[in-house]
């Protein structure tokens, strides 16, 4: 990673960056894979483009930074094929701050004024998905954000749009639809890998092969937890990523945007274990997880992001897409992947945003896609449930690495 790019992240993150991070970057295919993404959900996009698109996603983060400051920040989402960043803010006073910010990094912006803050739009968005009225009881939880229209966006059936009465300022109403979809956790098998805990690996109930683990995370009293899917709890009894075991399931949750649960590591064998590690196909067959997204408002249509669950592959890659909606009401407000079409199995797995070439952040935990695997049924969406919603259930925080595993 270049000096420019480490200052950078050291100015977006008050962490210090190893030294060993100024290195040269591996080469492990992640600048292909991240452009190729961007390539697939929009086949547009030149080669160059997508490069570009991918090189400036940390000054990107930049800006939202410095229009999150402001105190006005109404949202933001990266249109692609354009290489436009765009930002919301509910006071005109915020813009040149952020166009300061943009001009100094060469990230082409357009700022928008709008009336909700992108906190308020969080609130009513919950409101509506946990409310006892005609309109939440219509929704049954499908409920998101359209940040571009500053909207809460509801999708209830059309044959309960008459019954709704008054609808709320600043929400949309659109039709619920029915999709067929695969619940991305039967028995298949990625790899067995018990050195470490690591997001990505193939998670076993009693042997049987269910999910793939997602992100490690600790309490304040330090006790250990492995995320995955909340659909995964099939009962009591021992989870393991192979021959060595790990603990019980002890809590899950669907609801709204968060399908997750979390399994306590009991295994006094995992005690030296340092966590913040994803499953990859190099040489260690592991990456670092660098940090993870503190709020939702983090999250940015346009990002590239990776999943590392690849149960029909076993020593297939990390495969990337880009976020197509960061609170899709289709899904209950989940996170919607363009590109990527997961398969049985990949079901808890860790969802990263790939920052740089070196450099990747939790995002969420994968839940769902469209019917079949990689695409042979015709699928090329997947689901997650967002990262800052689910810390919110346990208050857990996830275990991250400056250190890059090489």
């Amino acid at each position: 990673m270049a000096t420019g790019m480490m200052a950078l992240v050291a100015s977006l993150w008050p962490v210090a960056v190893p030294a060993e991070a100024a290195g040269p970057p591996m080469d492990d295919g992640t600048v292909a894979s991240a452009t190729a993404a961007y390539r697939a959900a929009y086949p547009q996009m030149s080669e160059s483009a997508a490069r570009t698109a991918f090189d400036q996603q940390l000054p990107r983060k930049q800006v939202y930074r410095a229009a999150e400051d402001t105190g006005a920040f109404g949202g933001s989402w990266f249109d692609a094929p354009s290489g436009v960043l765009h930002v919301a803010v509910t006071a005109a006073s915020a813009a040149p701050s952020v166009e300061r910010v943009a001009d100094r990094l060469g990230v082409s912006l357009r700022v928008h004024l709008v009336t909700r803050s992108h906190a308020a739009l969080q609130r009513q968005a919950e409101a509506v998905r946990t409310g006892g009225d005609a309109l939440s009881r219509a929704a049954a939880g499908h409920v998101g954000i359209d940040v571009a229209a500053n909207q809460v966006v509801v999708a209830v059936p059309r044959t309960a749009r008459a019954s709704l009465g008054a609808v709320p300022a600043g929400v949309r109403i659109v039709d619920a639809t029915t999709r067929a979809s695969d619940p991305d956790s039967a028995c298949t098998s990625r790899l067995t890998c018990d050195a470490s805990l690591r997001a990505g690996t193939m998670l076993r109930h009693y042997g049987l092969p269910i999910c793939s683990a997602g992100f490690t995370a600790r309490t304040p009293g330090n006790q250990r937890y492995v995320y995955t899917a909340g659909h995964c709890d099939i009962g009591p009894g021992r989870w393991s990523t192979g021959a060595r075991w790990i603990g019980p399931m002890t809590s899950s949750v669907r609801r709204g945007p968060v399908d997750a649960g979390i399994i306590r590591v009991d295994n006094p064998s995992y005690a030296d274990d340092r966590g913040g590690e994803i499953y990859f196909e190099n040489a260690d067959h592991t990456v670092a997880l660098n940090d993870a997204a503190p709020t939702m408002a983090y999250l940015q249509q346009g990002d590239v992001v990776c999943l590392a669950a690849n149960a029909a592959q076993v020593n297939g890659p990390n495969l990337c897409g880009v976020i197509g909606s960061v609170s899709d009401p289709a899904e209950s407000g989940m996170v919607r992947v363009d590109g990527v079409d997961a398969c049985t199995g990949d079901s808890g797995g860790g969802w990263y945003w790939l920052a740089s070439t070196t450099y990747r952040v939790a995002y969420g935990l994968h839940s769902d896609s469209e019917p079949g695997c990689h695409g042979d049924s015709g699928g090329s969406r997947s689901w997650f449930s967002p990262i800052p919603e689910v810390a919110a259930v346990w208050g857990l925080t996830i275990e991250t690495r400056m250190a890059l595993t090489r």
